[in-house]
């Protein structure tokens, strides 16, 4: 019998519960009784692309290489967007493929361009274009044609923009058009194409709640607002298309296969942005050029903000540039990552392209300003970080290229790190928007052979392979990051079913080289700057 991963991007339990205690979410509901379910942790930060990848190869992004959206940090001449073929890892695919399995691998992030497999492969986030101006994401070739006669305008990515979507519904019924897409399409490729082993994934729980959060969540003021009121109703219903997914998915793989169903991280509501330019600025680690001290002010900050959401790709790139050529580099030892790693980076010499930190300066650097993110405190006076990750304490392996030195957790991940320079304070609240940021804890549901009802696990991102894979009957690679989940099947099961291990598979040749024309990369960043991600 069939096994199946519905991966569920963003999906939270705080979020979940109210939908399923209402009926809106009857299938997933079915599944958690029968099986076991808890928390299923994210990679560190909790980030889409490290942590799908996390899960389809079952190692840490130090072995992956996958640390976001894009390669590189504020001073790279070219921050490369990044693609399936910089995945380091053996995949998921290949290592049932390996062993005789056939799978199918459906709207995966970073699965762009999609790989050649016993099987089948529609690619997801981080693929260009829509309808007729979609092309090359799918494997085999021939099978896009049918995908595209199905449903001939077909959408990879929902369209959103942070700054307008949360006033009315029209976020959630785009969404609600696509789920419709996604059932058609997934229907016709598991009646055509069975295969043994399926990882799809649905990304709408995350765009709904990248814009509504505060509209879901039962425990939030804003849900009992009018806007709220009149808002979800259109997100219920989403939410119930996807719990029809979970239905089809679960009946194919029938009374004998097996289910998990996963997210990717969980949600949380954005209350504030801490500034960490301004911060590192503030502690002596960061200075900017004379010039760019005199014009700093809320006005010049807004505006820079501004550049980066709404001008032109080319125009926009060229602003951040020049935002970032405001940094006296020399003067400068630590600087911001991108927003969506969440981090710092120590100014190092012989790694980055003007670094003035030797590297044996380095770990003082990191255990520095850890120490004062430590000791940090908001407005209100009170001590705000939760933790601080040294590099080493989370990536290990032989592609650390990409990684920031520390990770910070600020405020059970209701503020959120940015890497804007102009901002002479060093928090931003907004409190009075529905808006909501990622959370390390993710979801999980196992059902299948050995799976006692009712009880509770946990596990982390990387372990999803290795469960997909010991579920599905397939032995597992040695040295994975990731374990079959503990707890999660009963010892009778485990005692006949012991977990077989096979040597670890070398990755297959790679094309690291770009597939993207500068249209293809706008149309993505257009995308991710609708989400807030850069």
């Amino acid at each position: 019998m069939p096994s199946v991963v519905i991966g569920l991007d963003g999906a939270a339990w705080q979020l979940l519960d109210p939908l399923i205690d209402d009926g809106i979410m009857p299938r997933l509901a079915a599944l958690r009784a029968r099986g076991a379910s808890g928390t299923l942790s994210s990679t560190v930060p909790p980030v889409t692309p490290p942590a799908w990848t996390s899960s389809f190869t079952g190692v840490n992004p130090g072995r992956h290489g996958i640390y976001g959206f894009h390669r590189g940090n504020a001073q790279s001449e070219r921050q490369e967007m990044m693609h399936s073929g910089q995945v380091k890892a053996p995949t998921v695919w290949e290592i049932a493929n390996a062993q005789g399995a056939t799978m199918g691998v459906y709207n995966l992030p970073l699965t762009y361009p999609p790989r050649e497999l016993d099987g089948w492969m529609v690619s997801g986030m981080m693929t260009p274009g829509i309808g007729q101006h979609l092309s090359g994401f799918v494997f085999p070739e021939a099978l896009e044609q049918q995908v595209l006669s199905w449903v001939p305008d077909y959408v990879v990515e929902i369209k959103a923009n942070q700054e307008q979507d949360w006033r009315d519904e029209a976020l959630a019924e785009r969404a609600l058009a696509s789920l419709h897409q996604r059932r058609t399409v997934l229907q016709r490729l598991l009646e055509e194409r069975p295969c043994d082993l399926l990882f799809a994934v649905l990304e709408t729980p995350d765009r709904l709640q990248h814009l509504y959060y505060r509209y879901m969540d039962p425990e939030e003021e804003l849900y009992h607002s009018s806007a709220g009121a009149r808002i979800r109703p259109s997100i219920n219903r989403c939410f119930q298309v996807m719990d029809e997914i979970v239905g089809l998915l679960d009946d194919y793989a029938g009374p004998g296969g097996g289910v998990i169903v996963c997210s990717d991280h969980g949600f949380t509501a954005w209350e504030a942005s801490v500034h960490t330019n301004a911060l590192l600025e503030s502690w002596g680690y960061l200075t900017l050029k004379r010039g760019a001290r005199a014009v700093r002010n809320p006005v010049v900050a807004k505006a820079a903000l501004a550049a980066r959401r709404f001008l032109p790709v080319k125009v926009r790139r060229r602003a951040r540039q020049q935002t970032f050529a405001a940094i006296d580099w020399s003067r400068t030892k630590a600087f911001a990552s991108v927003y969506y790693q969440q981090g710092v980076f120590v100014n190092l010499a012989g790694r980055e392209r003007f670094g003035t930190v030797a590297p044996s300066d380095l770990d003082t650097v990191k255990e520095e300003i850890a120490a004062r993110f430590t000791s940090l405190r908001g407005p209100d006076g009170e001590l705000v970080t939760d933790r601080v990750w040294r590099s080493q304490e989370v990536f290990h392996g032989d592609a650390l290229e990409g990684a920031p030195d520390l990770v910070v957790e600020v405020n059970d991940s209701r503020w959120q790190l940015d890497d804007e320079i102009f901002h002479p304070h060093p928090f931003t609240e907004f409190l009075e928007l529905p808006r909501g940021g990622h959370h390390p804890d993710g979801i999980v549901v196992i059902a299948g052979p050995g799976v006692p009802p009712g009880h509770t696990v946990a596990g982390t991102i990387m372990d999803v392979t290795p469960t997909l894979l010991y579920l599905s009957g397939l032995r597992v690679p040695e040295g994975l990051d990731g374990s079959v989940i503990q707890g999660a099947f009963d010892d009778d099961h485990t005692r006949d079913h012991p977990v077989e291990s096979i040597p670890p598979l070398s990755s297959a040749p790679r094309d690291e080289s770009s597939p993207y024309s500068e249209a293809e990369e706008k149309v993505i960043e257009d995308t991710l700057r609708g989400l807030g991600y850069i």
